[in-house]
């Protein structure tokens, strides 16, 4: 699944200590990692905030600041990496699912201006998925009339073991593929770039409608894989509208 990236809603009323929404909604993205075919996913939204150092949310995870020098933050993140279902796609018949796994990694946040800079990376530590995977991302955000709108391009990384797990092929899935692939050794590299955007509009005081686009592109290894240059796409795009209730 895309990253999300929800923002906290509407501001109103004095600053509390506890901050809860609830919501929900969906994205149309792609079925895997690399494919050309689209599906809608309903999705649950969450995000409960203690002050200015942690909030725990769907699907982001657990998010605590250690440092917080005001322009610059940085910390740690936990979270669950979601599985990837063979049956999604006939690309993938045959090989199995991708277990989801448990994450822990690292944020640091600067903040000049209009301008925020993030970079973010996550281990995974469970499962069938133990690899690495680092997004530096540039984002430009500006209020409209209450509408908040954010902008801006971004890159991921990954390691061997990430790149081999959602885009190589090994002798045994070959074997057992309907498409009769060849084994393929994905090594790690720079996995895509694009860019996203987020505008959160204010319904009253406590609802806010989120909406979210972003394009990618595959590059490396990723770009080269069977299941993306033979059966997918190198582009992906993805669409989601939630909503969220402010307590």
């Amino acid at each position: 699944m895309a990253p999300l990236a929800l923002a906290d809603g509407p501001p109103g009323g004095a600053k509390q200590d506890w901050t809860f929404i609830l919501g929900g909604g969906g994205l149309y993205t792609p079925d895997y990692q690399g494919s050309d075919d689209y599906e809608f996913r309903a999705l649950p939204y969450f995000r409960v905030q203690y002050q200015d150092w942690l909030t725990l949310s769907v699907p982001e995870g657990l998010k605590v600041t250690a440092v917080d020098e005001g322009a610059f933050k940085a910390g740690a993140i936990a979270g669950w990496r979601f599985d990837r279902d063979s049956g999604d796609n006939i690309a993938l018949a045959g090989w199995g699912d991708v277990d989801g796994a448990f994450e822990l990694g690292a944020f640091a946040d600067v903040k000049v201006d209009a301008f925020k800079l993030s970079l973010e990376a996550r281990q995974g530590l469970s499962g069938d998925d133990t690899g690495l995977i680092a997004t530096f991302a540039t984002r430009y955000e500006a209020r409209i009339a209450g509408t908040i709108i954010s902008i801006g391009p971004k890159v991921s990384w990954v390691d061997d073991d990430y790149a081999q797990t959602y885009f190589g092929i090994t002798p045994p899935q070959a074997a057992a593929s309907l498409l009769g692939y060849a084994p393929y050794a994905a090594a790690g590299g720079i996995k895509d770039y694009g860019v996203g955007l987020t505008v959160v509009h204010p319904l009253g005081d406590a609802w806010s409608l989120t909406a979210i686009a972003s394009v990618s592109r595959l590059t490396g290894d990723a770009a080269d894989s069977p299941i993306v240059a033979g059966q997918g796409s190198e582009t992906q795009v993805t669409l989601g509208l939630f909503a969220g209730y402010r307590f």
